[in-house]
């Protein structure tokens, strides 16, 4: 056997064909001076996306309101802030909810914890009628549209109704 005329490396030294280690793209880029430029860059952009944020959780807020009575609503606020794909999909939920339990229909909004721990918003839709209507009508909007969107709301969002 003829000994190697390379020396053992302990295998951090890489040859140079290998190119750009996959950490260094994530490097910056340029002197420190340019990085602190885009850096004030960034915070100089954030109050305006901040204000713009607040403004959208706003109209987020009205469009609630105006759509479902909120039961609790530091507890519902809390749980939409937690799971923002729900508070999306519930928007989206009105159009079709009217369409299948009618306009008249009031939708209560409420959260349960269960005894893990784990919470769910529940959409109640009030129902002054017969329990066959509202089971019809719960039964059309599962099929047509929420079991389009369930995965979604991944277990985190419910339709029922409550007979008043």
């Amino acid at each position: 056997m003829t000994a190697r005329p390379e020396a053992q490396t302990s295998g951090y030294q890489w040859p140079q064909h290998i190119g750009q280690m996959t950490h260094e793209s994530f490097q910056p880029h340029g002197s420190v001076a340019d990085h602190s430029k885009w850096q004030a860059l960034v915070i100089a952009h954030l109050e305006p996306q901040m204000a713009s944020f607040s403004l959208d959780e706003d109209v987020f807020v009205n469009e609630l309101r105006r759509n479902f009575v909120i039961q609790n609503e530091p507890s519902v606020f809390n749980f939409l802030k937690d799971h923002r794909a729900v508070s999306h999909l519930l928007l989206e939920s009105v159009k079709p909810l009217t369409v299948f339990f009618g306009r008249d229909t009031i939708f209560v909004l409420r959260v349960r914890i269960d005894e893990t721990g784990t919470g769910t918003l529940y959409t109640v839709a009030m129902w002054p009628n017969d329990v066959q209507t509202v089971r019809d009508a719960l039964s059309r909007f599962d099929e047509e549209w929420w079991a389009k969107h369930s995965r979604q709301g991944s277990g985190r969002l419910a339709f029922t109704y409550e007979l008043v």
